[in-house]
Formats: structure tokens, sequence, C-alpha cells
């Protein structure tokens, strides 16, 4: 047996599950009898959408899609990068402008900078034939808001509609579940306050899809806003909770339309397999029914169970040297500031076979370094208890040789670290049955830890 997870995106446990994989085995079965009766590929979609990647499949697993989230339309894409990239790179005009969370995805971020490049050519040419008028030219801007504050946002909508004039369009990008945080943006609110000012909203349910509301079919769903004035669009993932891969824009059938048009990463890459496609409706339609309610079931307890278990292990502990943020959600964060200290602790933690990684900047400010633990179906109580323990372990242990360092200057992490790894690994190897299974990074757990963190999408910011 491996490491205990605490780390993967895998939070309903789909990408391990034998039956998913049986019924994706069956639909891809039955897939490749159709396309072979139609004389047609029933492996790869042979080319991109445009061209000769729209097969039968395209259409009838977006249909059943749109259908499932509720929405009028919908467009798959190869992945949440992509759809986020393209559809916010060519979503706007000069004189347009898009207001998004300071947290947002680092796919959002570039998606914005590409389209903001894309219009710096029509936007030269306009200021050239305006400056002769005295005119200002029209131009793309982004606006961030303050994480999850409504009141910044809404006065920023004010600003930006002020500023642009009433023939703007103004777009607002959240997310509904934070992915460094754990948090669940205020949707409801936002989009009552976009609507106020004439405003679309793009909601990125990557972590929420499979989680939250009714069937898993994320914050949208569960907030009863599919109709909502405001809301653009939503963006739901694969390749977390429902443990495939790929993605799918649903909104309405215009802005399907439009991006199947203009979007560059849908237009310039070859369409999903059909065992991607398989994948994803069987995924999306097996965690909507009672073995999906079950598993959403457990990973709500367990959540609840760490948010009291961990907080309790740190209720005593410096909020300045380590503290557990509030989340409902299955992404958990334990701030250890510092790069040496989240690293050691991390390491700790991997040596006694709790599978838990740190963040650092540039993935997260200075000051906020953290593991950031990820819970899913899968995991026990007991594995929750042994990362308490080991937690504790670490902060006392580094308090004591603080006290012993006094004067000196210098304190180290390494102690905290070794008495965490030594608190922890009884209690798996009991759970267990070997040592061998508990210490799983044996004494390359260090070099591992550090190396393994940079894989960790980086959050950029404009």
């Amino acid at each position: 047996m491996g490491a205990a997870d605490f780390t993967s995106n895998d939070y309903l446990g789909l990408a391990r599950c034998p039956e998913l994989a049986k019924r994706i085995q069956a639909e891809a079965a039955r897939v490749e009898a159709v396309g072979r009766a139609r004389g047609g590929p029933f492996i790869g979609a042979t080319g991109s959408r445009l061209l000769s990647g729209t097969t039968w499949y395209h259409a009838e697993v977006e249909s059943w899609l749109a259908t499932f989230f509720r929405r009028e339309s919908a467009l798959v894409f190869n992945s949440g990068y992509d759809l986020n990239l393209g559809l916010l790179a060519c979503l706007t005009r000069p004189g347009d402008a898009v207001l998004f969370d300071e947290l947002i995805h680092n796919s959002s971020v570039m998606g914005l900078r590409l389209g903001a490049w894309h219009h710096h050519k029509q936007q030269q040419q306009q200021q050239q034939a305006q400056q002769q008028q005295q005119q200002p030219a029209p131009s793309t801007r982004p606006w961030v808001f303050r994480h999850n504050d409504v009141h910044d946002l809404e006065a920023r909508l004010r600003e930006a509609r002020a500023t642009l004039g009433p023939d703007a369009s103004l777009f607002v990008a959240v997310e509904a579940i934070y992915s460094m945080d754990g948090d669940l943006a205020p949707l409801t609110r936002i989009c009552d306050a976009a609507a106020r000012h004439g405003a679309c909203v793009i909601v990125d349910e990557a972590h929420s899809t499979g989680v939250v509301g009714e069937g898993g079919r994320g914050l949208v769903c569960a907030e009863g806003l599919e109709e909502h004035p405001a809301l653009l669009c939503s963006i739901h993932t694969f390749g977390k909770a429902l443990g495939c891969h790929g993605a799918v824009l649903c909104g309405p059938k215009i802005l399907r339309d439009y991006c199947a048009n203009y979007c560059a990463p849908f237009i310039y890459s070859t369409a999903a397999s059909f065992h991607s496609l398989a994948s994803m409706r069987k995924a999306a339609e097996y965690q909507q029914g009672e073995e999906g309610n079950q598993r959403r079931s457990t990973l709500t307890h367990l959540v609840s169970i760490f948010q009291k278990t961990v907080g309790g292990a740190l209720a005593g502990a410096d909020q300045d040297s380590c503290c557990l943020l509030s989340s409902p959600t299955p992404i958990q964060a334990v701030l250890v500031p510092g790069n040496e200290r989240v690293t050691a602790v991390a390491t700790a933690l991997q040596a006694a076979g709790l599978d838990v990684r740190p963040l650092r900047p540039p993935t997260v400010p200075e000051g906020k370094e953290r593991l950031r633990v990820v819970l899913h179906s899968h995991n026990t109580e007991e594995e929750i208890q042994a990362l308490a323990r080991g937690l504790t372990a670490f902060l006392k242990e580094e308090e004591e040789e603080r006290e012993r360092r006094e004067g000196s200057g210098t304190v180290s992490s390494v102690a905290g670290a070794t008495a965490a790894a030594a608190v922890v690994a009884p209690a798996l190897i009991l759970k267990r049955g070997s040592a061998g299974t508990a210490h799983v990074r044996g004494s390359s757990s260090s070099s591992s830890s550090s190396s393994s963190s940079n894989f960790v999408s980086t959050k950029s910011r404009l």
C-alpha cells in the first residue's frame, strides 16, 4: 500500500474506481461498434473540430452534458486550461473590461494577457485615428477585485462602467472553489452585483464539479443560479473529482458558436478522442447517482473531522506560526510560514506515509507558505488523526528547539520534522501492518518533497 493520499485532486476516488472503469470500457465498446457500422473513425477524432473532428459522438456527448448541467448548450475542450485561456483571450473587444478575483487561476490570467495582446494592433490603429480627434482609444482592461469581496467588486463595476461607458461589455471571472484556500465564492451575491451593472459572470467550477450541488453539478446548481440573468457560463473540468480528463463550457448557444469559431485552443487542437468523451460522459453519469452521493457524504464528513481534529490540534499554536484556514471543501490549507519550515514538516509527514505537499512562492504569496491538504472519500479518520499528531509534534519540538537556541538567532526546523515523523509513523505502521509500507519515501523524502512541489500550478497575477 502506498502513502495516504492528501495531495491528488481525485476527491471522489473515481480515478481508481473499478466500476467506473467497467462502464467506460462498455461505452467505448458501444462507440466502436457504432463507428465501425458507420464506416468512420472510432479511436481518434482525426482532426480539429472545424474540419473533420466533429463526429456524431461529440454531438451526442455535448448534448448530454448540456442537459446534465442544465444549460442551453455545451462545448467540449481538451482541458480546463485550454478552455479558460481561450475563452478569456477571445471574449472581449477593445473598450470592454474583465473584472476578476485576485486569486483566480493562472489559466484565466494568461487568457486575459493573451486577449490584451490580441487587441494591441487594433488599439494602435484606433489610437492613431482618434488622436487626430483628441479622443482616447478604447482598450480592453483587467480590473482586479479583492478576493471574495463583493463590496470591492461592486466598486470596481461602478468604476468600470463610468470609465468605459454604457456600451462596454463587462465580464466578471471567478472560481466556485478556490484551489489554494479552499473557500467558496459568494456566487449569488456576485451575480446580483453583476446584474446591477449589466455585467456577465463566468464561473470556473473546476474544483466544485462532482463535489457540491445536486448530482455533483457544481456551485451554480447548488445555489440555483442556472437561470440568473447575469450568469454567462460555467466551466466544468473532468480531471479532478470526476477522475478522467477534459473540460466543457456550458452556456448559451450563441457563446458556444462564438467560441467554436474564435477560440484558438479549440480551433487549432485535434478534437478529443472517443475514449476521452466516453470517460467524461460515464464519469458524470456515474457520480450523479447513489454511489456519488455516498462518496460526497463521506467527503463532507471527513472535512468536518479534519477541521475539528487539526483545528483543535493547532488551537494553542501561535497563529503567526501555524494555523488552519476555515474551509468547507476538500481543499484544506495549513499555513506554515517560511520555505524551510513548510518543507521540513511536509518532508516529515511524507516520511511517515502521509503524502502532503508544501506550497511556496510564487504559487502562494510570501509569508503564506502552506501545506495544501486535499481530502478524499477514500481517506480515513485514522489518517487525519495521524496528520494532526504529526503537526502537533512538529510544533512542540520546534518550540523546544527555539527555547534551547534562544539568544543565538538561529532556529532549526529539522528537529521538529524528526519528531513529527517519529510520532506519526507508529500509528500508520500499526494500521498498515508493516514499517515498509508506512515509510514510503525512505531516505530520499527530503529531496522528493522539494522537487515534487515544483509541479503545482503557479498562480500568476497581473
